[in-house]
């Protein structure tokens, strides 16, 4: 059986972070700092979604995540059916789904930065790029960016770690533009790093296998006070030596609430 947890670092952004931007993964204006972190094993307690922020599920699938086509025609679909039985959801939009990781280090490989995807102004943008006939329809919908993480094969090396939501401030978000050009008027669409926090509670599944997934809430139109799941990778000191290195298929979506 796995350990209750294993000690590591989770890799935060610094405080001036605020206002900054990121080109890719790893390019970024700000500077970033390692913090000794107790990551749980979350597979020994009780996980809800609603109140950690985040939950594992089984979902059994052939798809070849390194055929997007494929991709897009069948975990698309059942990603979103995932989330409406989850949540409730009007209507779910999957999208911006990336491989990351094995042998090629496809996509700049696991992200070692704690954040959230995407702020407000961004998830209106992404609803109007969509769904662009029901722009209008959509426009004072409360909007909810959840996210699904899966290995591709056995996930020895570098987890997902996910925090639980309850335990990080709003003050510990800070808002990133994606690329440097300059910031448009009016509100600026982001993603939201986060800077160290020791009250920040990290857990992590062990051992994933391709049949499971992490579902977790990031950000919500409709929460005020920001209780989002905050995620990164980390290293696990305990993974074998010769471990295969992690390969894994993120995907955002956007659950629509009346």
């Amino acid at each position: 059986m796995a350990a209750a947890y294993i000690d590591t670092f989770v890799r935060y952004s610094d405080r001036n972070a605020e206002g900054g931007f990121i080109r890719a993964n790893g390019d970024y204006s700000f500077t970033m700092s390692d913090h000794p972190v107790r990551v749980h094993n979350a597979r020994l307690e009780p996980i809800d979604f609603a109140t950690h922020g985040f939950k594992l599920v089984k979902h059994a699938t052939d798809v070849n995540f390194a055929d997007q086509e494929q991709v897009q025609q069948r975990w698309y679909p059942d990603a979103c059916r995932i989330i409406k039985e989850l949540t409730g959801a009007r209507e779910v939009f999957a999208f911006m789904g990336i491989l990351r990781g094995g042998d090629e280090n496809l996509g700049g490989g696991p992200a070692l930065s704690a954040h959230v995807d995407f702020n407000e102004p961004s998830l209106r943008n992404w609803v109007k790029r969509l769904a662009p006939e029901r722009a209008e329809e959509f426009a004072g919908k409360r909007l909810v960016n959840i996210n699904l993480w899966r290995g591709t094969r056995p996930v020895r090396t570098s987890p997902l770690a996910v925090c639980d939501a309850r335990t990080v401030d709003k003050g510990d978000f800070m808002l990133v533009r994606f690329g440097d050009a300059p910031p448009p008027p009016g509100p600026v669409p982001g993603g939201l790093n986060v800077a160290y926090n020791p009250k920040h509670h990290w857990y992590y599944y062990p051992d994933m296998e391709p049949d499971e997934v992490i579902v977790f809430r990031l950000y919500d139109t409709a929460d005020s006070a920001w209780h989002m799941t905050a995620h990164s990778a980390i290293v696990d000191p305990t993974a074998p030596a010769d471990a295969p290195r992690r390969q894994s298929y993120e995907l955002r979506t956007l659950a629509v609430f009346d």
